[in-house]
C-alpha cells in the first residue's frame, strides 16, 4: 500500500506499508550436516529458522512546513513474530550414531516451548516433561520446536536542506537506529541445551539451569546516532 500527500508544497508525505505471511521450511541442511537418524531428512522436515510467519513494515517521507524547521523525516517501521529454535542435549550422543547433534523426549505440547524474559520464572511443570532418550534410540523433540521471540525496530533519518546556490546543495542528516532503544531479544542460529542432571548434581547447578533455560541471551541492534553531511554539486 502506498500513498502520497502534497499542500501547497508546504507539508507532503509518502508512505508506503506491506504485510507478508509466509511460512518458510527446511530439512536441517542450513544448521546442522546431518539427520537425527541417519539418512532421514523427512522426519527433519520442520520451520526454518528464517521462519517468520508474520512481518510487517512501514517506511516513508514526511516533510514539515519552513516554519517547523523545513526538515525531512524518513522513519521505517519493523514488527515480526518469533522465530523458532532449536532445543538439544548438549553434545551427548545418546542414539549412538556417533554425531553429537541428539534432542531430547518431550511429552507435552510443543507449544509450551516460548522463550522466557530473563526476569520470568520458568514453569515447572515444563520440566517434568522432558527426559533423556534411552541409549541407542532418539529423542521425540522435534527440530527447532522451541518459539523465540518477536522483532521490533524503529528506525529514523532526519535532514535538512540547504541550497548554497544553483548547483550546490548540503543536506545534514542525523540517523538513528533503534529509536526507542527497546531490547529486542534474539536466539539467532544458537542450540538451547537441556541438561540432564546426575542426582549428584549440586543445588546450585540445579538452580542455574532453571535460571537460564529458554531464556534469550542475545540481542539485536542498540539504539545508534550516525551524523553525516551530503553535498551535491
Amino acid at each position: 500500500m502506498r500513498s502520497r500527500f502534497n499542500q501547497s508544497k508546504s507539508l507532503s508525505f509518502s508512505f508506503r506499508a506491506g504485510y507478508t505471511f509466509s511460512h518458510l521450511t527446511d530439512d536441517g541442511i542450513v544448521n546442522t550436516s546431518d539427520a537425527l537418524r541417519a539418512s532421514d531428512f523427512q522426519a527433519e522436515r520442520a520451520r526454518s529458522l528464517l521462519d517468520r510467519r508474520h512481518r510487517f513494515v512501514f517506511s516513508g517521507t514526511f516533510q514539515v512546513p519552513p516554519y517547523l524547521g523545513k526538515l525531512s523525516f524518513a522513519p521505517i517501521f519493523r514488527i515480526a513474530s518469533g522465530a523458532p529454535f532449536n532445543i538439544s542435549l548438549g553434545g551427548v550422543d545418546r542414539n549412538l550414531d556417533d554425531v553429537s547433534n541428539d534432542r531430547p523426549s518431550f511429552k507435552g505440547d510443543i507449544k509450551l516451548l516460548r522463550w522466557r524474559h530473563p526476569d520470568q520464572p520458568i514453569d515447572p511443570r515444563i520440566m517434568d516433561l522432558f527426559a533423556l532418550p534411552t541409549i541407542g534410540q532418539s529423542g521425540s523433540l522435534p527440530r527447532n520446536a522451541g518459539y523465540g521471540p518477536g522483532l521490533f525496530l524503529f528506525d529514523l533519518n532526519v535532514s535538512r536542506e540547504f541550497r548554497l546556490s544553483e548547483r550546490v546543495r548540503v543536506r545534514p542528516v542525523v540517523e538513528f537506529d533503534n529509536l526507542l532503544n527497546k531490547t529486542v531479544f534474539s536466539f539467532g542460529a544458537e542450540f538451547i541445551n537441556f541438561n540432564a542432571f546426575a542426582p549428584t548434581a549440586r543445588a546450585d547447578e540445579r538452580q542455574a539451569f532453571l535460571d537460564s533455560f529458554l531464556v534469550a541471551t542475545r540481542t539485536l541492534r542498540p539504539r545508534q546516532i550516525r551524523l553525516g553531511v551530503r553535498i551535491d554539486f
